[in-house]
């Protein structure tokens, strides 16, 4: 059976750490990606954690990076 919204939410550093400054926009990138029937699969943390088993703090849910671009980036040290 399918996850109706993304098992990683609770523990998803964007949110745990607090690094949106915006309480709002965590909320709005919960409702659009955390807590969706299918958005969540498009997230790149998601995406990135599921290849790499964690993801960086400076990818967001919708980042114009291709996953292997971020963890090219991570693995080099290279912080956007």
């Amino acid at each position: 059976m399918e996850n109706n919204y993304c098992f990683k939410k609770e523990t998803c550093k964007l949110f745990s750490k607090n690094l949106l400054k915006r309480k709002q926009s965590e909320e709005v990138y919960k409702s659009l990606y955390c807590n969706t029937n299918s958005n969540w699969k498009s997230c790149k943390r998601y995406l990135v954690s599921k290849e790499i088993g964690t993801c960086p703090d400076f990818v967001m849910p919708n980042s114009s990076y291709t996953v292997e671009d971020i963890i090219s980036k991570y693995q080099n040290k290279i912080l956007v």
